[in-house]
């Protein structure tokens, strides 16, 4: 199990031959970057005001369960780009070392500095690549707030925006400061968590009776509970009776 995760992640060839290129990778145009960012903006915007008219309301407009499934798609995605670049980082330093003797160059300096020439291809910089496309996935997630909760935050669309800017930047200028950021790691790990809660919320808005199952499942673990204690009891007290 663990040789087969091994191989798809940083062993594949997709893996190990990708490379940044105008005819191998989508979106790697400084015209589809400012094209995206400005087209974002401009249809949360557009959104945001159309429901303004349609909807004076203000009251949420359910998605049903189509926020939970993504949550649930971008923690998955998350949890396989962390574990992606960590093994391909140290495959690439397992490959590469015998190389970084002659230029006297340690594994820390090679984490925090590729050398010079050093071009956008190889395993490190296919997680970089996912990890860009998966940004364009994640501002759904402004689109949801703006249904959910009829909020328009310019901070989001900031956000958002300046992710998929900085992602374009890594792979454009290759940056190797992306594997030691704590940002960049942060980015992949909290929202494992983060974005399972959101799962867990989203689940309970679309099942009408979720309240009612948690109530009786933790009503029935509680009474297991004190089921097994009064048993640990009886069977104490007849010991001591022997």
């Amino acid at each position: 199990m663990i040789q087969n995760v091994r191989y798809y992640l940083s062993e594949h060839p997709s893996v190990v031959n990708f490379r940044w290129s105008h005819s191998q990778s989508w979106g790697n145009t400084w015209s589809f970057l400012f094209t995206s960012i400005i087209a974002y903006v401009f249809f949360s915007v557009f959104l945001h005001f159309l429901l303004l008219l349609l909807f004076r309301h203000r009251r949420p407009l359910p998605l049903g369960p189509i926020p939970a499934v993504h949550s649930l798609s971008m923690a998955l995605i998350s949890l396989t780009i962390f574990t992606g670049i960590l093994l391909s980082a140290a495959a690439e330093i397992r490959e590469t070392r015998w190389f970084w003797r002659r230029s006297k160059t340690t594994t820390f300096q090679w984490l925090l500095c590729f050398p010079l020439g050093t071009r956008p291809s190889g395993r490190v910089f296919f997680w970089s690549y996912v990890f860009y496309l998966s940004r364009f996935l994640n501002i759904l997630r402004t689109f949801f707030t703006i249904f959910n909760r009829r909020k328009f935050s310019f901070f989001q669309l900031f956000n958002h925006s300046i992710l998929i800017f900085m992602s374009f930047l890594w792979l454009e200028f290759s940056q190797s400061f992306q594997i030691l950021d704590g940002d960049w790691i942060a980015k992949r790990v909290l929202p494992v968590c983060s974005e399972l809660s959101d799962f867990a919320t989203g689940v309970q808005r679309c099942v009408p009776c979720w309240g009612a199952v948690a109530s009786f499942h933790e009503r029935w673990v509680h009474l297991r509970s004190r089921k097994v204690e009064e048993t640990e009891n009886l069977d104490s007290a007849m010991n001591k009776d022997n």
